[in-house]
């Protein structure tokens, strides 16, 4: 019960960071989204050390991991994700993963916004 509360608090703290981090770095409208570049690069960074520094069973790793960068961005799970792909020398794995990961999520977006924009 305590990991799910760890987790449930670290996901209400990513979330207002990635608000917060977000309206800060705000681009205009013709502007490349900065904002979202580098809350995922961030989010990367930091769960790249949390990877290194944190014992994979503890609470503090759930708490960071899961819950704050969780929710900061789903970006540093899908990297972390890929580094194990990597370590473990599976790269024909990771890069399908990579490819596939973008471009379904991508396509899945714009049916979606298409779909329901023409059913609105």
């Amino acid at each position: 019960m305590a990991n799910y509360l760890l987790i449930a608090l670290g996901g209400a703290l990513g979330s207002l960071l990635r608000y917060f981090v977000g309206i800060r770095i705000e681009p205009s409208e013709s502007f490349f989204p900065v904002n979202i570049l580098l809350i995922n690069v961030i989010g990367c960074f930091l769960i790249g050390m949390v990877l290194a520094l944190v014992d994979a069973k503890s609470q503090l790793f759930l708490f960071l991991t899961i819950g704050i960068l969780g929710s900061f961005t789903t970006m540093s799970a899908f990297s972390a994700q890929t580094l194990d792909l990597l370590l473990d020398e599976k790269y024909l794995l990771a890069t399908s993963y990579v490819f596939l990961t973008l471009l379904s999520c991508i396509i899945s977006t714009v049916i979606a916004y298409y779909l329901f924009k023409a059913l609105a």
